[in-house]
């Protein structure tokens, strides 16, 4: 039998790759113009300024995903604490 982290971990897992797959609208028109906007940025800068934005794009990326993972995996242990009463301890915990 799974333990409680692993099963949540599974959960959230399939629950962020069904809404990756079925992004909301709003969300969708968010990251388009983000990303349009980012492309008329690179039209005016430098090769020296575009190596800098495409290094500030890769960090961000990095930043989203790590708050991304921590806040689901945060409000999901949230979740299950307090449906279980503390009965199972997370790890770092």
């Amino acid at each position: 039998m799974k333990d409680m982290y692993t099963a949540t971990m599974e959960f959230v897992t399939e629950r962020v790759n069904f809404h990756g797959a079925n992004e909301c609208r709003e969300l969708g028109e968010a990251a388009r113009a983000f990303y349009e906007a980012v492309g008329e940025l690179k039209k005016t800068l430098s090769e020296e300024q575009l190596k800098l934005l495409d290094d500030c794009e890769n960090k961000y990326s990095e930043l989203d995903g790590a708050q991304m993972r921590f806040f689901f995996e945060s409000g999901f242990a949230d979740a299950v604490q307090f449906l279980f009463g503390r009965r199972e301890r997370w790890p770092g915990q």
